[in-house]
């Protein structure tokens, strides 16, 4: 199992990419999930997001790794809104062009929005959380974006 949130996101792809699945996904799944309580910058988040959804697909959660991943999907979300400029822009890090963090941020809320909407599908209406009702409805302003 990688120990880093790097190391995560380089296996991941190249599982993704193999059409292959690790063993004990879901303890995989757990650990990945604990670098969302770090200070994380939007290519971070990109990168967490893009291993979440890998991951997730490929395991049936029993009800303690639902409610986790629930609530840091909400944490997730949460960050990346934070990072949300009047100007439609993105900004999570001065080392990241202001482009490239909105893009980031664009791509895990995309993704956030289809994972919150796969987890009310296949576990059911009372997760601790809200549906989406339109795409990109957790962006600030879309005319500006």
């Amino acid at each position: 199992m990688p120990n880093t949130l790097d190391g995560f996101f380089k296996v991941c792809f190249i599982l993704d990419n193999l059409e292959k699945i690790p063993e004990n996904v879901n303890m995989w799944l757990v650990y990945l999930l604990s670098y969302a309580d770090q200070k994380l910058n939007s290519y971070d988040l990109f990168r967490l997001v893009y291993c979440l959804d890998f991951l997730y697909s490929k395991t049936d959660l029993k009800k303690n790794e639902l409610d986790l991943t629930v609530k840091k999907i909400k944490l997730i979300l949460g960050r990346i809104k934070s990072f949300s400029k009047d100007d439609g822009s993105y900004s999570s890090d001065k080392a990241i062009p202001p482009l490239e963090d909105t893009r980031y941020c664009l791509f895990c809320i995309n993704i956030i929005e289809d994972l919150i909407q796969d987890l009310l599908f296949y576990y059911g209406n009372d997760l601790d959380i809200k549906p989406i009702n339109t795409i990109y409805e957790n962006i600030k302003d879309i005319n500006k974006t």
